[in-house]
């Protein structure tokens, strides 16, 4: 058994927008999240992202950049840490999801932001202190692409 989970993940932009995808199974169904998965041994990350990327939406990123190293948990047992990259795809990339989502859109971060990590949202998941673990490194993640996305305007 692992000491901890590693997880890979990015936020896939095309242009001004970035794609999230609806969770089709798992603990989080029916969430909306950016794309990823699992690092799989032997595997480097920007490997393993570039895997996932292209095992959940058939697309190939045309840059990958380490943007955050954030911790959270697996489970009560597993402490786990997530690796998040900002790739981008062509202008116009469309994704053909696998059965791991059932939707996928292209959205603005603030939008993604706005509508999906507010407090009343956070409060929901109260009672399940890994999913809270989990959405607020996701919101992390989000909340420190909007900081350098302003910054750079």
């Amino acid at each position: 058994m692992p000491l901890f989970h590693v997880h890979v993940d990015a936020i896939v932009r095309r242009g001004e927008e970035i794609l999230i995808m609806k969770r089709a199974m798992g603990a989080m169904t029916g969430a909306w999240y950016i794309p990823g998965g699992s690092l799989e041994e032997n595997e480097s990350p920007e490997d393993g992202l570039r895997r996932e990327i292209r095992e959940e939406t058939q697309l190939e990123v045309e840059s990958a950049r380490l943007f955050r190293v954030w911790e959270y948990r697996q489970d009560e047992s597993t402490p786990a840490v997530g690796i998040t990259f900002i790739c981008d795809v062509a202008p116009d990339a469309e994704p053909q999801i696998n059965e791991e989502h059932s939707a996928a859109r292209w959205v603005t971060a603030a939008y993604y932001r706005e509508r999906f990590f507010t407090e009343e949202a956070m409060a929901a998941l109260a009672e399940n202190p890994i999913a809270v673990k989990l959405v607020e490194g996701v919101r992390g993640v989000l909340d420190a692409y909007l900081a350098e996305e302003a910054e750079s305007r």
